[in-house]
């Protein structure tokens, strides 16, 4: 499929999927591409007036097994718990003591949520306002906190530099450290290899995690032989700058800052199996459905997509008006009751942003013409106005005699010549 910046939904796409995104502005959406209707249309979940610098939307997780609540951090230090059922969408904010957010978990009624400078606080759900979360340090600086789907008690983080690599954490155990990775030896030259965990994935189970970086290497670690990756993947290429990760199955999906969205086979990690194309900026988060055929991502283009991970086929892309930043996709349950009140809401909210700005354009161009017509000269019916015109037409009439008298003559010469 060729390269384009419209809004498409390709014809074999019949998948019921919904996505939720969060943008750079810290606006929370929701799309449902399920929709025969209005497949692009947008419903804002959150409050806009209540938005500022700091509401940029950095982190978005399911908080139980069910998909129905959703987990959502900002670069400040409030988290906020979107519950999504049957009588409709509620929220639940808890406040903690850092800022930003790169991470968030659930687990036993506790809210888990790693912060940028390297923390790991846990708090509980029912506990009172005043009380003080749990604090693990992992060192002093962390770019991302993954929990396990499989076993949701483990919890692995990663950062820049050797003393924030990558983590393992059992929560079970009060936060106790089960795993941490050690760096390739040192190149060549003696020179320690750096090291930058801008990403981390589970590959279906605690025990093997896949980790990307921005300085373009893909690793693959198993916690049960050693600390040292057992798979590695090393790029030279300029714009091989990993910012995100997900992991599925044998393989692994990567995003890079240039734009590149590229698969990985855990069984030979010489070079990638597969490439995704579309994007016209940099890839800031990727995730997989449950089935682990459709893949969504959320681009700094300021679109999001949905591509076939074995055909490399764009399903879906649609236009959000800001650069997204964080990307959820979930199986829409309900095809009947929910659809259709998700569709009205999204046609109203449609219908109510084309009627403003057509009133807004009638407006505008209302003024234009006023304007104008205000500064035209009035156009009279005077006697010098008649006599111009008179003048006019005789100039004309005396121009097209000369001319055809010209021609006449040149047709004669030609004869002349000729014979």
């Amino acid at each position: 499929m060729k390269w384009t910046t419209a809004n498409i939904k390709h014809v074999n796409y019949t998948a019921k999927h919904e996505l939720y995104v969060g943008t750079h502005t810290g606006s929370f959406k929701h799309l449902v591409p399920a929709s025969d209707k209005t497949p692009y249309g947008q419903i804002n979940l959150s409050d806009l007036s209540a938005l500022d610098k700091d509401s940029r939307i950095t982190s978005l997780a399911f908080g139980n097994d069910d998909q129905t609540d959703i987990l959502l951090g900002r670069a400040k230090d409030a988290v906020e718990i979107h519950s999504f059922t049957e009588k409709g969408h509620s929220k639940k904010t808890v406040s903690f003591n850092a800022a930003p957010v790169v991470g968030l978990a659930r687990y036993n009624d506790k809210l888990i949520a790693g912060f940028g400078n390297g923390q790991i606080q846990s708090l509980e759900l029912e506990a009172s306002d005043e009380s003080e979360p749990v604090v693990i340090t992992t060192g002093d600086q962390m770019d991302h906190l993954r929990q396990c789907a499989q076993v949701r008690s483990i919890v692995a983080t990663g950062g820049k530099e050797r003393q924030n690599n990558l983590k393992v954490y059992d929560l079970n155990s009060d936060g106790k450290q089960i795993f941490t990775s050690k760096n390739l030896p040192n190149d060549y030259l003696q020179l320690e290899v750096p090291v930058w965990d801008s990403d981390i994935g589970f590959v279906d189970g605690p025990s093997v995690l896949a980790t990307c970086s921005r300085t373009g290497y893909v690793r693959i670690y198993d916690t049960r032989k050693q600390r040292r990756p057992v798979a590695c993947f090393a790029s030279e290429e300029h714009g091989m700058s990993f910012t995100t990760l997900v992991a599925k199955g044998n393989f692994i999906y990567t995003g890079t800052t240039m734009g590149a969205l590229k698969a990985f086979d855990t069984r030979r990690m010489k070079t990638h199996v597969h490439t995704y194309k579309g994007f016209t900026g940099g890839i800031s988060d990727l995730h997989l459905d449950t089935s682990g055929r459709f893949l969504s991502s959320a681009s700094l283009d300021r679109y999001v997509r949905i591509h076939d991970c074995e055909t490399t086929v764009l399903l879906y892309q649609c236009y959000v008006k800001s650069k997204a930043t964080k990307i959820l996709i979930r199986q829409f349950e309900s095809d009947s009751v929910a659809l259709e009140e998700t569709v009205e809401a999204a046609e109203l909210q449609m219908d109510r942003n084309v009627s403003e700005n057509k009133s807004a354009n009638t407006t505008s161009v209302d003024n234009e013409y006023e304007d104008m017509f205000d500064q035209m000269p009035t156009v009279g019916d005077s006697d010098n106005e008649s006599e111009e015109e008179t003048s006019v037409i005789k100039h004309s009439k005396a121009n097209l005699k000369r001319r055809s008298l010209g021609q006449s003559l040149k047709n004669k010469k030609k004869k002349v010549v000729n014979s």
